[in-house]
């Protein structure tokens, strides 16, 4: 299953595309990948110039988002940089019934998950105090390999779709 969606990943290079971008799902046949960050990883190491893209990371589904954080720092060492990130909040109710997570709450969810993210990304340091997230301020090790600043984007357009446009105000 996996082999043949590997090839025709392998020509996304050659053929002069600028990135790869990899959709989360679970629990359905729509996509088979359930951890992007890691396919995206192997793909870092089959690539040499490609952005390497999240399309995208539920949020509301993670029930830690520092872990995020971590996931996309480790990508973003191991492509040299390449790393590009997408956010989203899922539309499965399949998803959020078996990750156990009430889909009325994936806005609020999302919300603080972002910003945690962006934020810790950003500064180097996660932390939050939220009605979701704790966590104590630790330094995210390694950090970037370099800054994720313009790096948070939407795979169609390369701009901050609307959904994040408060989070961005804020940030």
């Amino acid at each position: 299953m996996y082999r043949g969606n590997l090839n025709i990943c392998s020509l996304v290079e050659p053929l002069g595309c600028d990135s790869l971008w990899a959709a989360e799902h679970h629990f359905t046949d729509y996509t088979m990948c359930p951890s992007v960050t890691e396919f995206l990883a192997y793909m870092a190491g089959r690539t040499e110039r490609i952005g390497l893209g999240t399309a995208v990371l539920i949020l509301p589904w993670r029930k830690d988002p520092g872990r995020i954080a971590v996931a996309m720092v480790m990508l973003d060492n191991l492509s040299e940089g390449r790393a590009l990130m997408g956010f989203g909040r899922g539309i499965g109710r399949v998803e959020y019934d078996g990750f156990g997570i009430p889909m009325e709450e994936s806005r609020d969810r999302f919300d603080e998950s972002a910003a945690m993210i962006i934020k810790g990304l950003g500064t180097g340091f996660i932390e939050a105090d939220g009605k979701f997230f704790k966590q104590e301020r630790r330094e995210l090790r390694p950090r970037p390999f370099k800054s994720f600043k313009d790096r948070f984007s939407w795979p169609l357009s390369r701009r901050i779709p609307p959904m994040w446009w408060p989070i961005s105000a804020r940030q």
